[in-house]
């Protein structure tokens, strides 16, 4: 039996919605791309949207069932699945492991923490903050073992680690904002 390919982190986003609640299509676009925090992480067309689902129904993350609607006699709304909901959680929960992921897949994941409650926005930003120190360690130890005529290689592990010293000071701020609704501040 071929192994399914695991989602893309839109189809994530697609599933964290649908866990919320069962959407149509064109609603589901619409929270996307205007009225959520999520449309300053990701843009998706509508035509892109629709393939998604489609892909997901598939791979039987998501189910979907025709419905008396207003503008059209039927309008196809899709709910997740148990599987959906269970790649879903596995998803949130896990801490990107690049920090080129931090731009938008973990800004996603953040999104939804936020949205289950404090506790759980914190126990991401912990998670993440500790694979940040490992990279951080890592690029520290790359960048120790480059000679000085290796000018290059140094310039770039000085620019990873200040990139990653970035990330770990921004995690702090998310953190303080989090510890904010525990205290209500």
């Amino acid at each position: 039996m071929a192994r399914l390919p695991a989602p893309l982190s839109l189809e994530y986003i697609l599933l964290g919605f649908l866990c919320q609640s069962p959407i149509h299509g064109y609603d589901l676009y619409k929270k996307i791309s205007h009225f959520e925090g999520i449309s300053l992480v990701w843009h998706i067309k509508q035509s892109q949207l629709y393939a998604l689902l489609d892909r997901l129904e598939a791979d039987g993350l998501l189910t979907s069932t025709m419905i008396p609607g207003e503008a059209h006699l039927l309008r196809k709304e899709f709910q997740v699945t148990p599987l959906g909901r269970q790649s879903f959680l596995a998803w949130v929960t896990c801490p990107v492991g690049h920090g080129r992921d931090m731009r938008q897949e973990f800004l996603a994941k953040l999104y939804f923490a936020e949205k289950s409650g404090a506790e759980a926005g914190l126990e991401l930003i912990e998670e993440q903050k500790v694979v940040c120190v490992e990279w951080l360690s890592s690029l520290h130890i790359s960048f120790s073992v480059t000679t000085d005529d290796q000018r290059y290689q140094r310039m770039i592990f000085q620019y990873r680690i200040s990139q990653t010293q970035a990330m770990l000071e921004w995690l702090d701020y998310c953190r303080s904002e989090f510890q904010g609704v525990f205290t209500g501040f």
